[in-house]
């Protein structure tokens, strides 16, 4: 198989994401919970990792991925959280270090590796008619980064088999339309989340090192502007709600863990720094009310059950553990629920772990 470059650096793209900034509800008076506690473990059908997810509505779900060896999954698990039931579904192409973002009813999935060739391929998920439509990026390529801001789900940057890439392909689910943009840097292994009117494409693998890159999208004007983290750093995971996006670990070098955390204020436009409780890079993030759970990862000495809470408006951070130590899982929330699923610990993993928001 054609490793991505590095040899040694492999994406979760999770990387997703980003797409996991639910907040309680699809309105805009969300739910406020002011409790979040780990409440036990569930399984999906299939044990893997380098997964995508996303949650919109009452769905929230798990797509591809690999387990201890090729083929790619095209496996999908999909968590009703007001029935607390699972069922499953195919995508059209088995493939992982793909990514994945949604808004209004749909849930897409983008890009990837599929065992043998980078992928372009899209599957949409509408989860109110539970029907599934299949397109293409411009630009075939694996571990991009993946959110959405109003109307519009944008996949940016990647690797496309040879190189780094700076295509940014977005999809505005209004019109079933998809145009085209560059980010101002070409690069991979990074992370991206939403909140207010702004998309923040963070750090990544620019093909010879690490980047503080920070592209800003906004779908209320078009308009593209940059920043800088303050770290460079790569397998970063990002999350928002309310008017904060929250970009938490990651790896400044190769098998070299950091703690820093990047929060962006979208009403005021500054940037803060803080730190997570351990350092550690392939986590994942997502979101629900004011709370967001930093979950899992490698320490670049062992795997991690740490999960580190923010609360938003309060603007404090607590620990919590999730049930099983593992890198390169998967998160996303939606309701009173998130849910970090899957990864790689001392093997694939097919673990679901819940937390839980009540009032």
């Amino acid at each position: 198989m054609k490793q991505i470059k590095p040899m040694f650096l492999l994406s979760a793209v999770l990387f997703c994401v980003a797409a996991c900034k639910k907040s309680g509800t699809d309105n805009n008076t969300p739910v406020r919970y002011t409790k979040i506690e780990y409440t036990g473990a569930t399984y999906f059908s299939e044990a893997r990792y380098y997964l995508a997810a996303a949650a919109t509505g009452n769905k929230i779900v798990f797509a591809g991925g690999r387990g201890s060896s090729l083929p790619p999954s095209k496996t999908v698990d999909i968590y009703d959280v007001s029935t607390n039931a699972w069922t499953i579904a195919q995508l059209s192409e088995a493939r992982f270090l793909f990514s994945a973002a949604a808004t209004g009813n749909k849930i897409v999935f983008a890009g990837g590796y599929n065992g043998t060739a980078y992928s372009k391929t899209v599957d949409i998920y509408d989860v109110s008619a539970n029907t599934w439509a299949i397109t293409q990026l411009s630009e075939t390529r694996s571990s991009a980064a993946s959110a959405a801001g109003g109307n519009k789900i944008v996949f940016a940057g990647g690797y496309n088999g040879t190189a780094a890439t700076k295509t940014v392909d977005i999809y505005d689910v209004s019109t079933n339309t998809w145009t085209n943009a560059q980010l101002s840097e070409a690069r991979y292994n990074f992370s991206a989340a939403a909140a207010g009117n702004k998309i923040v494409f963070a750090g990544g693998y620019n093909g010879t090192a690490a980047t503080k890159t920070v592209d800003i999208f906004d779908v209320s004007t078009n308009a593209w502007t940059t920043a800088q983290l303050s770290e460079a750093r790569y397998f970063l995971s990002g999350a928002a709600t309310d008017n904060k996006i929250v970009f938490a670990g990651g790896s400044p070098a190769p098998a070299v863990a950091s703690k820093t955390v990047d929060i962006y204020d979208v009403s005021t436009n500054v940037w803060t720094t803080a730190q997570l409780s351990e350092a550690r890079y392939f986590l994942s993030a997502a979101a629900v009310s004011n709370k967001i759970v930093f979950g899992g990862g490698n320490t670049g000495a062992a795997y991690s059950k740490t999960a580190d809470i923010y609360d938003v408006a309060a603007n404090s951070w607590t620990i919590s553990l999730l049930g099983e130590a593992r890198a390169l899982l998967s998160a996303a929330g939606t309701g009173n629920k998130i849910l970090f699923a899957g990864g790689q610990g001392t093997s694939p993993s097919k673990t679901v772990d819940i937390f839980t928001l009540s009032k």
